[in-house]
């Protein structure tokens, strides 16, 4: 089963790094660190989640997502 790993980067330039979860959790890991308290209050700079590979599947600097690029509907 692949894993996949959070780093998280607060403003005061402290980082931490969460344990492994599975893909079945990804998207509610986003949902906490995009919308939760932390997000919030402003003091989440850059939300990383990387596979076992080391490669990036998801990446958010101040709020906005970097990767993977949404894509916009046209009206």
């Amino acid at each position: 089963m692949d894993t996949y790993t959070t780093h998280i980067t607060f403003t005061s330039g402290d980082t931490h790094k969460e344990d492994p979860i599975p893909a079945s959790k990804i998207a509610s890991s986003i949902t906490r660190l995009m919308h939760g308290p932390a997000a919030q209050m402003g003091i989440i700079d850059e939300v990383r989640i990387v596979d076992s590979g080391d490669c990036i599947v998801f990446h958010a600097v101040q709020g906005k997502v970097i990767f993977p690029k949404l894509v916009q509907k046209s009206s």
